[in-house]
């Protein structure tokens, strides 16, 4: 019979290490993404060209996006054993 205290030496986390290493990779690919986006705007006075351009219309949302479906893939991700 086990006593409680192996009991609890036994228990594993629902996620292994490279799940957890996954999920902060795509948290950061999720914040560069955003970074990316960021930027001045245009206002009444000045126009800026700049919200037109090339890494904020599509290079930082399909960062953004891969950083998502990274997460859901770290999450859903079973290693072999």
């Amino acid at each position: 019979m086990k006593t409680k205290i192996v009991k609890e030496k036994e228990q594993k986390t629902v996620l292994s290490k490279k799940n957890y290493i996954i999920l902060i990779s795509s948290s950061i690919l999720i914040i560069a993404g955003y970074i990316l986006m960021s930027g001045e705007g245009s206002t009444l006075a000045a126009y800026h060209p700049d919200i037109f351009s090339e890494t904020r219309i599509r290079i930082a949302p399909l960062v953004c996006l891969l950083g998502y479906l990274l997460n859901v893939f770290g999450i859903l991700y079973r290693p072999l054993k």
